[in-house]
């Protein structure tokens, strides 16, 4: 039983809001100097199916309006956004490499590597390895980042991602992103899904909350 508290953040390179939770959990946790964070990589099309969930673009409704959310996201946050291309693109290739560079890199260098903006903001296919590599060299090296995409293959790294996957459904996972919070002293998890709850996360854990950091000139909805 910790006496800190804790958040485990279950997201997928895929995920427009896995995305926005990420770059927000790691824009509020430099307030939350007493809560344990950690990112980590799942296969969102495997807890959709284990979930026997939908992805919001294959129902017709919610992708309609995921379109126009994203924008209003965007502008409230400050987050940069430019709906890529490609989409959805294959991202296992991108998590398998996320999972080495959890196992192998400083965490501080991890969250870089998790909060690029390639595939997001600068609409890289990071689906492509090459594309990936690039993406990722500025941060780790052309040499360590070649390296890290051939160990993708690894069985280890392979089955390291199932387990985070089945490990999130077990824990009750719908979508991405997904929060199992603990509080401290205690080990009973509590979910929280989607990268718009952060204030009742906030509240629950009776952290600091600013709100969401406006930008200069709204987006062009």
């Amino acid at each position: 039983m910790s006496t800190r508290s804790s958040i485990v953040c279950y997201y997928d390179v895929v995920s427009p809001y896995s995305y926005y939770g990420v770059k927000l959990l790691n824009r509020y946790k430099t307030q939350w100097k007493d809560v344990d964070v950690e990112l980590r990589p799942v296969f969102l099309a495997g807890v959709l199916s284990g979930s026997k969930n939908q992805a919001p673009a294959n129902v017709a409704a919610k992708g309609a309006y995921m379109f126009k959310d994203l924008a209003r996201v965007s502008a409230a946050t400050g987050i940069p956004l430019k709906f890529p291309s490609n989409f959805p693109t294959m991202t296992v290739p991108a998590s398998r490499l996320l999972v080495i560079i959890q196992k192998t890199e400083s965490v501080a260098t991890y969250e870089q590597c998790v909060e690029k903006e390639a595939y997001w903001a600068e609409d890289q296919d990071v689906g492509q390895q090459e594309i990936l590599i690039s993406a990722l060299t500025p941060i780790l090296g052309a040499d360590k980042a070649a390296k890290y995409m051939q160990q993708t293959s690894e069985k280890e790294i392979k089955q390291q991602l199932i387990d985070n996957t089945n490990e999130a459904i077990d824990a009750g996972a719908f979508g991405a992103p997904t929060f199992i919070i603990k509080k401290a002293g205690s080990d009973k998890p509590h979910l929280f899904f989607g990268s718009d709850r952060f204030e009742v996360m906030a509240s629950f854990l009776g952290l600091p909350y600013e709100g969401l950091a406006p930008q200069t000139s709204p987006a062009k909805l």
